[in-house]
This record gives structure tokens, C-alpha cells and sequence, in this order.
């Protein structure tokens, strides 16, 4: 199913405790409210891993050959998911409620490795937010965590990672940041923070669109008789039309057009406004292209863990 034809309009929210969920639901809130009925569809996704399973072998006669299909495991699994995990999935739906929330939100239950199950689920959404586990870049990289493991696989749905709240009545879009090169990722996630920016206009307060003419590759386009700075321009240019054109206000939107490695110029930017909104572009690497060879947007989700970062895949 492609839901990249209409972006933000069917969001995954994979969650664990409801009690490290009140970021993900405020944000919710935030969008829902911003773009009204484009809004069709939130599903709260809890993924068991089999904890249930661990927790109750004690009770289950291990001899039993078939022992994942007795009736003892079923009942057990049954009785988990109706005392410990219902109850918090209902919390969950109760905070993105309280949010503001207003589309229809379901809950999906699910056993099995975790990214896995949020990767399956995602084919039928347009968006998943997720929380960032307190990993290192190393540990995630050694250890992994479902937030990373759901970044190395290759799909469709944007991916927004959701950062520290500076304040409850702020929205993280009033100030956003917005790298644009003209590649079809950067375009997607200029499209994509088009429509969530121009719905929440009332909100936002100042747009920056960074350009950044990467050392590396400046006498090569230049051997290419290319003028790196006029094509710069031409993208700051095309990106804020994009903006203007889904209601953005001209007068809040700043470009800025700097000479250097992309990677740290962008995160050295990033840095400046502690509270900003990041769209990227995502080429979903499989993981050891990502590990040796690295990407713009790899390298600001791990040095900037504090805000909240938008990954739009290129349909």
C-alpha cells in the first residue's frame, strides 16, 4: 500500500510503557490539531517480544513436545495481555485523547521481535514516531535498540524521531531547520514539512533552509562546469517556494548558504537553536553501508539526540 501519495495521514506509534509515551502523544496532538482531517487514522502498536512467555515457563510442563501450542501457553498469553498490557495500551489512547486527538485511533497488540512487527506494520502508514532509547552511537550500533534496528530497514514510511519538550505550550515546529540540496530526499522532506508547516502556520515562527556546498565534491562539479554557489541558490529558492505555495509565511522563512563538510555545518546550525524541528531526507542505507560509509542524517540523529528529527523516505 503506497501511503507516500498522501503524507501525514495514517501514523504508527509503536510504544512500550505508556509512562515514557508523553512526548509521542503530545506531538500527536500537535499534528492532529495542524492538519484536521488529513488526519485518518493513529494505531497504538505494543510489540510483547515474548515476555510473557519468559515470565510464566515456570507453569508450563516443558515436556510437553508442543509446548507453543497448549492450551496452558495460550490461557497464560491470553491473561498477560488482558491484565498487564490492555490496561496500558487504554492509558496510551487516554494521554493522545487528552492531547487533542480526534481521528480514530486503534490499538494493535502483537508478539514477536520487535522491528520486525513495527516494520510489517508500517507498509499501511504513512508515518511512524518513535522515541529514542538513551544509547550511545556505539551501544546502538553493538547492542541495537528497535528505534535503530527500524532505521536500517528499507521502508516507505517517514520516520519521525521525537526529542526533549522545552516547554508544554511550545510546539517543536515553531522553529524549523530544513537542509535542502536538491537531491529527491531532500525534496521529499521539503514536500513533507511543506504540508505539516503550512498547516500548523499559526504555530510556526521562523523556517531556516540550509544549503550547504560540500568541500568534498566542489572541484568536481566545478570540473563539471558547474557553478556550485548558483545551483545552491536555485535550491534555497525552489524549497522555499515550496513552502510559501502550502501557506507558509513568506516573511518567517530564512536561507542560509554555507561552504564546508554538510554533516557538521548542518549539525553546527542545528546546535544553535536548541529547540528546532529537523526534516531530512532518508536514503535508507541497509546498516553496514550506514556504519563504514555513514550519511548526513545518520550523523544528526546521533549528535543532536535532544530534538526532534523527521526522516522522509523518496517515494
Amino acid at each position: 500500500m503506497d501511503m507516500k501519495k498522501k503524507e501525514l495521514s495514517r501514523f504508527l506509534l509503536p510504544i512500550d510503557v505508556p509512562g515514557k509515551f508523553e512526548r509521542i502523544d503530545w506531538l500527536m496532538g500537535m499534528i492532529d490539531a495542524g492538519l484536521g482531517n488529513r488526519v485518518e487514522k493513529v494505531t497504538l502498536l505494543h510489540v510483547m517480544a515474548g515476555r510473557y512467555l519468559s515470565t510464566h515457563m515456570a507453569n508450563v510442563d516443558v515436556r510437553t513436545e508442543f509446548i507453543l501450542e497448549s492450551e496452558l501457553l495460550k490461557r497464560l498469553k491470553k491473561q498477560h495481555i488482558q491484565r498487564e498490557i490492555v490496561p496500558e495500551m487504554k492509558l496510551a489512547k487516554e494521554l493522545l485523547l487528552k492531547a487533542g486527538v480526534r481521528c480514530p485511533i486503534d490499538i494493535q497488540i502483537e508478539d514477536g521481535e520487535p522491528v520486525d512487527q513495527i516494520v510489517e506494520a508500517a507498509a499501511d502508514y504513512s508515518t511512524i514516531l518513535m522515541e529514542r532509547r538513551d544509547l550511545s552511537p556505539l551501544r546502538e550500533v553493538l547492542v541495537g535498540s528497535v528505534t535503530a534496528g527500524v532505521l536500517r530497514r528499507d521502508i516507505q514510511a517517514s520516520i519521525y524521531l521525537v526529542g526533549k519538550v522545552q516547554g508544554e505550550n511550545t510546539c517543536p515546529g515553531s522553529s524549523c531547520l530544513i537542509p535542502v540540496d536538491g537531491s529527491v530526499h531532500s525534496n521529499a522532506a521539503v514536500a513533507e514539512a511543506a504540508v505539516l508547516l503550512g498547516g500548523c502556520s499559526a504555530a510556526v515562527k521562523e523556517v531556516i533552509l540550509v544549503n550547504v556546498l560540500d568541500a568534498a565534491r566542489y572541484s568536481e562539479e566545478m570540473d563539471n562546469k558547474i557553478v556550485p554557489a548558483e545551483s545552491g541558490q536555485l535550491f534555497l529558492q525552489s524549497a522555499k517556494e515550496s513552502l510559501v505555495e502550502k501557506g507558509v509565511p513568506e516573511s518567517i522563512i530564512t536561507t542560509t548558504a554555507r561552504f564546508g563538510n554538510p554533516a557538521e555545518v548542518i549539525e553546527e546550525e542545528i546546535q544553535k537553536r536548541p529547540s528546532c524541528m529537523v526534516f531530512m531526507g532518508r536514503r535508507g542505507r541497509n546498516a553496514v553501508s550506514a556504519i563504514f560509509m555513514g550519511s548526513v542524517s545518520r550523523k544528526i540523529v546521533y549528535h543532536c539526540p535532544d530534538h526532534f528529527v523527521a526522516l522522509v523516505t523518496a517515494s
